[in-house]
């Protein structure tokens, strides 16, 4: 039986996901974030049955971070566009950290969550329209 002292110091869980393995889907209920180690993620919505990317995620990048600070869905899905390697942080493991925080911490940190989704919601719908008007012209 492990002590809290050791829950704490644990080295987090890895996973390796091979090239085009979904690693999670825009409204799932999220419980982790990834730290990549080594490979690449991309990161997209499903606009109107278009591919929408918001970016790609290398080496030393986190992903799905938001899933730590609110208990929203996810807000986009996560391919792993080469076979890569990342460490797990559960949501568990974050309220462990959290709770040693200084008090008003997770309300700042919950606000620049909800900043963060609307900002990525703006982004795929731009990405979308842009591509929408691309087409047009061609």
């Amino acid at each position: 039986m492990s002590s809290d002292s050791e829950k704490k110091t644990a080295a987090p869980e890895r996973r390796l996901f091979a090239k085009g393995t979904t690693i999670f889907k825009l409204g799932d209920t999220a419980d982790a974030a990834y730290i990549v180690e080594s490979g690449a993620i991309n990161i997209f919505k499903t606009i109107s049955g278009k591919r929408i990317s918001l970016g790609t995620v290398g080496p030393r990048g986190i992903f799905g971070e938001l899933a730590l600070l609110d208990p929203s869905q996810r807000m986009a899905s996560a391919v792993a566009s080469e076979d890569s390697v990342c460490a797990v942080i559960t949501k568990d493991s974050m309220d462990q950290m959290l709770a040693t925080a200084p008090p008003g911490l997770l309300v700042l940190m919950r606000s620049m969550a909800q900043t963060i989704r609307s900002a990525g919601e703006e982004l795929a719908d731009a990405r979308f329209r842009l591509q929408e008007l691309e087409r047009q012209d061609a």
